[in-house]
């Protein structure tokens, strides 16, 4: 039979991998990255807009619109109209799903 000398162990093998091992050239810094873009613009300067903020009644969420201010008529909103139905439908369902135990459905 032949016997073989154990590797080190340990501390021992950790100091012996790393004198091994090849160090690598760091990474060169690159040139600085431009800002990233907001992911959301809105211009309310040019077209004369009132800016305000709301509290939509069926969502509870608050709603960033842009009035005219001599009609009166909203220009452009965020969340849309489209975004806070579907939160609106969602929470509805949610809801009677939750009491789907208590509904009669009597035609």
């Amino acid at each position: 039979m032949t016997s073989t000398t154990p590797g080190p162990q340990g501390l021992e093998a950790l100091g012996a991998t790393a004198a091994a091992a090849v160090t690598q050239e760091a990474p060169r810094p690159q040139t600085p990255a431009k800002p990233l873009e907001p992911a959301v613009k809105l211009d309310i300067g040019t077209n004369g807009g009132k800016a305000r903020y709301i509290q939509d009644p069926d969502t509870s969420s608050i709603v960033f619109q842009v009035v005219d201010p001599s009609s009166g008529n909203v220009i452009d909103q965020l969340p849309s109209e489209t975004a806070l139905r579907n939160r609106a439908y969602d929470s509805a369902r949610s809801t009677l799903g939750s009491q789907s135990g208590s509904l009669s459905r009597v035609a």
